[in-house]
């Protein structure tokens, strides 16, 4: 009582501290000393240069050929810390709190760029300043990946450089397998809800497999994701559910519009048919689908997008694999289902990728920024120098032929530690984007190319209007709860549990749960995000 009634003390005389001003509180709001008019960077001076990149690369080291070869080209010398994801969930944060920032910071999400910003370790970057030393970049961010200006932005300024992958706008596809297809009866891959509706139904019903007994089913539901519960069904009803869309000028949420409760109506259907492996509710391991479809207990499998997966030339594909299994079977990738207007609809990621940030101790030595954009301007700029920071130097650790694409040079191609050593064991560390449109498209392989263009056109993409709910202040505190509790209202939905009259009431709980709160900042940043479109001169159809 005696500790309690102390505590009580020290709140009122804490309640009653006259309230600090807000600038001196909120790092968002100090006005950065940095006159970037004045600054100048002289390209003859050496300058050092920390750099934590992603955190993919943890058997990297230092001095591989890709740095040295930077480091010669723009005279710096870099010095990367490599992560792991558990070091980057874990220890960087200790470093930072310790004063160890470095000069350039990765980070995937926006909510790690606030978290940065919120204890005063990255410093702003005007727009402008981004534009007048990239303006490549700006171009190719604006044409592919321009919704990432809000994973850099907080309460009206810039606080990184946003990162784009320019082939992620191709949207996710299936396979099935065509030789149970056609013992049930069907010579073609679905492409509409009705196939597939009676493709499963013949895949469960009608023995695909021939061994005399109903032990197969079409589909086994992934939803160990939020981006893949259930993905291609509600993207025929032109909805993502998980995902924030853009309806009649405005935006929403996909999950409580009228045509997720359509898609729920079918998947709920579908499973009252028996067409859904029940199993799928209790497997929540990423690839427990494809353990079955290779096990040949499933004949459709969704999410297998790359040509890699059906090249039966790689031992370790999924084609490969289904083949030692059963050297009969037949892979059939699928491209996205037709919507009721005959248009293929699915859900991609999109180009926006990641931001790079710099530590606000930079606001001492400006002139490493702009050293740092010339870098990421000239990569973007020199299809040579691109290679080489991705790969390495042709004739020396790689080659390209159509038929193979590129392809490893000996001894790397066998050795996974000289490949960490000599370079990084990957290719996106110090300029972590891809160039898939504007230069990767000529040194794929042919085959892979043509997969591409025929089943995963970027035209049929859906993605989430503002590129990542996360952007969104109040999804700190609600998204993950909202999402979480969306996937079970809607697991119970399709199993029977829960019946389908009460969406209406799970949509005013959404509502208040914190989803109205989340829809308003959502609008208030998208119409943020034009405005900043227009001061870059972005284009409605994104090239400026």
């Amino acid at each position: 009582m005696a500790m309690l009634a102390v505590l009580a003390a020290v709140m009122v005389l804490i309640a009653l501290l006259p309230a600090r001003p807000r600038s001196a509180t909120d790092p968002a709001l100090r006005v950065s000393p940095v006159d970037w008019e004045a600054v100048r960077d002289d390209p003859r001076r050496t300058l050092v240069i920390s750099w934590m990149g992603i955190p993919a690369y943890p058997e990297a080291r230092a001095g591989s050929w890709i740095q040295q070869r930077l480091e010669e080209h723009f005279n710096v010398r870099l010095r990367p810390i490599f992560l792991d994801w558990n070091a980057y969930a874990q220890r960087r944060p200790l470093l930072f709190c310790a004063g160890e920032v470095p000069d350039v910071i990765w980070d995937g999400d926006p909510i790690g760029v606030r978290n940065n910003l919120r204890h005063g370790f990255i410093m702003e970057i005007p727009h402008e300043v981004i534009l007048r030393h990239a303006p490549t970049y700006v171009r190719l961010l604006n044409r592919c990946g321009k919704e990432g200006w809000l994973y850099s932005q907080y309460r009206g300024r810039n606080y990184g450089v946003p990162t784009f992958f320019e082939g992620a706008i191709r949207p996710r596809i299936s396979c099935w397998r065509m030789d149970w297809l056609r013992r049930v009866g069907i010579t073609r891959v679905p492409e509409t809800l009705a196939e597939m509706h009676e493709a499963l139904r013949r895949l469960r019903y009608d023995d695909p497999d021939g061994n005399g007994r109903q032990d197969t089913y079409g589909w086994s539901p992934n939803i160990s994701h939020w981006s893949v519960m259930f993905a291609e069904v509600f993207a025929a009803h032109d909805i993502l559910p998980f995902d924030l869309m853009l309806r009649d000028g405005r935006v929403v949420w996909g999950g409580i519009q009228p045509e997720a409760r359509q898609a729920l109506a079918l998947l709920r259907q579908w499973y009252a048919e028996g067409l859904l492996d029940p199993d799928f509710v209790l497997d929540s391991r990423q690839n427990s689908g494809q353990a079955k479809f290779l096990a040949g207990r499933l004949g459709y499998l969704y999410q297998v997008n790359e040509f890699d997966s059906y090249d039966l030339h790689n031992p370790a594909s999924l084609y490969s694999r289904l083949r030692a299994f059963d050297p009969q079977a037949e892979l059939a990738p699928a491209p996205p289902l037709r919507n009721a207007a005959g248009v293929r609809r699915g859900r991609t990621w999109g180009s926006a990728g990641h931001v790079l940030q710099f530590g606000r101790h930079l606001e001492g030595e400006p002139e490493k920024v702009v050293r740092v954009l010339s870098m990421l301007e000239a990569i973007t700029c020199d299809e040579t120098l691109y290679l080489e920071a991705q790969w390495g130097r042709r004739g020396r650790h790689w080659e390209y032929t159509p038929e193979r694409g590129r392809y490893l040079l000996p001894p790397l191609d066998a050795d996974k530690r000289l490949r960490a050593e000599e370079l990084l064991d990957g290719n996106i560390f110090f300029y972590p984007c891809t160039l898939d449109f504007t230069y990767l498209g000529r040194y794929q392989m042919r085959a892979a190319v043509e997969f591409r263009d025929t089943y995963r056109r970027p035209e049929w993409s859906m993605q989430n209007v503002l590129g990542k709910s996360d952007v969104v202040p109040a999804a700190e505190r609600y998204l993950e709860d909202l999402r979480r509790w969306q996937t079970t209202f809607y697991v119970e939905v399709v199993t029977g549990r829960r019946e389908l009259e009460e969406f209406t009431a799970f949509v005013a709980a959404w509502r208040s749960r914190g989803g109205d709160l989340l829809l308003a900042e959502a609008n208030a940043m998208y119409a943020e995000l034009q405005a900043i479109w227009r001061r870059l001169g972005v284009t409605p159809e994104g090239a400026p």
